[in-house]
């Protein structure tokens, strides 16, 4: 089979998995974080073509990229910000680190930032309690607690330059 958007990489992905777990079912969200990291978004294309090579049906596929915030059908930026908004989190004040970082990236809560390299988004939970304000970028954790200037938040973002 020839696709488009299945490239030997995200193939690669799914044979992997295909190893591991029985069902092919299981495989659908490793296949679709795979696509994420190649594309920075899922495109319909992708979906179509990985529901021909899992044969599975379409249906299921669309529901997991409706369901879970992480996969998104618009073009990601380059690193994605994700800030935890829940009860600890705000009790430690998580709206001083959005703020430091909205200014610093020229992102906004939802919207990528004009370069395309921030994306910010506020979640419920990162199970991350004991030091919030937590945060994520890309799937690395940060301690809010010991941010206190710009220039800390300036020293993290520099490392996804």
């Amino acid at each position: 089979m020839e696709f488009k958007y299945l490239n030997e990489q995200i193939i690669a992905e799914i044979k992997k998995c295909r190893e591991r777990f029985p069902l092919k079912e299981q495989c659908i969200i490793p296949a679709l974080h795979k696509i994420l990291d190649v594309y920075r978004d899922i495109p319909q294309e992708a979906i179509e073509e990985l529901s021909e090579y899992l044969q599975v049906p379409l249906a299921d596929i669309e529901g997991i990229v409706t369901f879970y915030d992480m996969f998104r059908y618009r073009k990601n930026a380059k690193n994605h910000i994700r800030i935890c908004r829940n009860l600890p989190c705000h009790l430690a004040r998580y709206q001083n680190i959005l703020e430091m970082i909205k200014k610093k990236t020229g992102a906004d809560i939802g919207k990528n930032s004009p370069d395309g390299k921030w994306y910010i988004e506020l979640v419920e939970c990162i199970g991350s309690c004991g030091i919030a304000p937590a945060f994520l970028i890309n799937d690395d954790l940060y301690d809010g607690s010991k941010i206190k200037t710009e220039e800390d938040i300036e020293e993290i973002l520099g490392r996804y330059e």
